[in-house]
């Protein structure tokens, strides 16, 4: 067929599959208070509704692309959309909330898979220049229009139909995409992958897994449960057995961490995941619980940060690269560390309008969606560019499941304003690793003697866009 000339068709099918992945992600988060209610669960177990997720894409975007390069990225693509839109199904169809839980994580496995090979195919099908450039923008847009749109979508299918409706949305747009992709997207593979690694595989999975595992369980079991000690006892070794491990070309290097810019932007992208995106799916626990709001009118409000979040990165993308690097990684973290403490302050109030500053606030922080991809890629070798994004976006889905897990021992506790001070506490924990960069850089500057401070060329250590 034709469209199998078309590279346009390429971007078509990962720009939709993106938007869904997303979509999933955040559209959840406001259906979150009907599952609880529908399900008869607690919030632990909506709580995995959303970690199970997050935690398979996570654990297995490197995997997947590792897999793709050597098995075909049209075949592993065509794959997890199967799987994602046949899990989709299911997880409408679950009839409690174990059985949806363990369904996400299936869910999560398909999306790994769709983002592991997106990218990849885009590259494929593009030569390097402005057309690739265009269709990377157009594939990250989608992502940005499922923020934007993804709480008011889930809001309106939740209050219409209840929460089922937002799996079932998956079905019909997963099936047109397999259409359009079977013929359309081509085949394509590395003539030098990089190696696939199990043991590297088994110890991620057991360090990420059994992290979320003991501290989601953990405020319900006890600390001391065995169902809780095992899983640290897990997640240590793996993440022991990750840091030791020595390949001649291996899959998670985490030798890039050595790099000071890298390894801040990579502190920066887990720290406003999970300050930010962690905190979504309790506020809209809050809002449709103490404030009484519908799931309709509440993903209404949810524009007022859904919005800047999409323009954000749109808006300031060409003059990104006129600042230091590590003003931009440091100014995510810190917008959302603004954005909790804005909320903490207007929560007593229960007035919508007096919340409005802080979800903007919250919005503004999305251009770390784009900076950190830009500071990834810039911030290390030519030839390690697929590890260095790989590692980037692992450490972003980590922390949306880690946030999901820690903030949820505060508001179990002590309710949303203790959640909303963690949160402001991590995002600022975030954002000190770029700032030490930049009270580094002034000492520089300030030894120059009878000159003006002059912006340093990109380097390993400071970085460029």
């Amino acid at each position: 067929m034709r469209t199998a000339h078309r590279p346009g068709w390429t971007t078509a099918v990962a720009s939709a599959a993106g938007y869904l992945l997303v979509l999933d992600l955040v559209g959840v988060n406001v259906a979150l208070p009907d599952m609880r209610h529908r399900l008869h669960a607690d919030l632990a177990g909506v709580q995995w509704a959303v970690d199970a997720y997050a935690v398979a894409l996570a654990v297995l975007l490197l995997p997947a692309g590792a897999l793709a390069d050597r098995l075909g990225r049209r075949r592993m693509f065509l794959s997890g959309l199967a799987a994602f839109t046949a899990a989709s199904l299911a997880c409408a169809l679950a009839p409690s909330v174990v059985a949806l839980d363990v369904l996400r994580a299936v869910q999560g496995c398909g999306a790994a898979v769709l983002y592991g090979t997106a990218s990849p195919l885009l590259a494929a099908a593009y030569p390097a220049g402005r057309a690739r450039n265009r269709a990377i923008g157009v594939f990250a847009a989608a992502s940005g229009a499922a923020v934007a749109t993804g709480p008011l979508a889930g809001g309106t299918l939740t209050e219409l139909f209840g929460w089922r409706a937002i799996f079932l949305l998956n079905v019909p747009l997963g099936l047109a995409a397999l259409a359009i992709a079977l013929p359309a997207v081509r085949e394509s593979k590395d003539p030098r992958p990089r190696p696939f690694d199990p043991v590297a595989t088994a110890c991620l999975t057991a360090a990420l897994g059994g992290a979320m595992w003991a501290l989601t369980e953990g405020p319900r079991l006890g600390w001391a449960a065995p169902g809780v000690l095992l899983p640290l006892a897990a997640a240590g070794a793996g993440a022991a057995g990750l840091a030791l491990r020595r390949v001649p070309d291996p899959m998670i290097d985490l030798s890039l961490l050595r790099n000071p810019l890298y390894a801040a932007n990579a502190a920066a992208a887990f720290a406003y995941h999970a300050a930010g995106a962690g905190a979504l799916g309790y506020f809209s626990l809050y809002v449709q619980g103490e404030m009484r709001t519908s799931p309709g009118t509440a993903g209404l409000w949810f524009l007022a940060y859904s919005l800047p979040a999409l323009a954000t990165p749109l808006l300031l993308g060409r003059i990104a690269h006129r600042f230091p690097p590590a003003v931009l990684v440091a100014l995510s973290p810190l917008l959302t560390a603004v954005s909790s403490l804005l909320l903490l302050a207007a929560c007593p109030s229960r007035s919508w309008p007096a919340m409005v500053p802080g979800f903007v606030a919250g919005g503004l922080a999305g251009i770390g969606n784009l900076v950190s991809s830009q500071v990834a890629l810039a911030s290390a070798p030519p030839e390690r560019a697929g590890v260095a994004g790989g590692i980037t976006n692992t450490a972003k889905q980590a922390g949306i499941a880690a946030g999901v897990a820690v903030l949820g021992v505060p508001y179990r506790l002590d309710g949303l304003g203790a959640m909303l001070a963690t949160a402001a506490c991590i995002a600022v924990l975030g954002a000190l690793p770029a700032g030490r960069l930049l009270v580094r850089r002034r000492a520089r500057d300030g030894e120059a003697s009878g000159e003006p401070a002059q912006r340093p060329s990109p380097s390993p250590s400071t970085g460029g866009l």
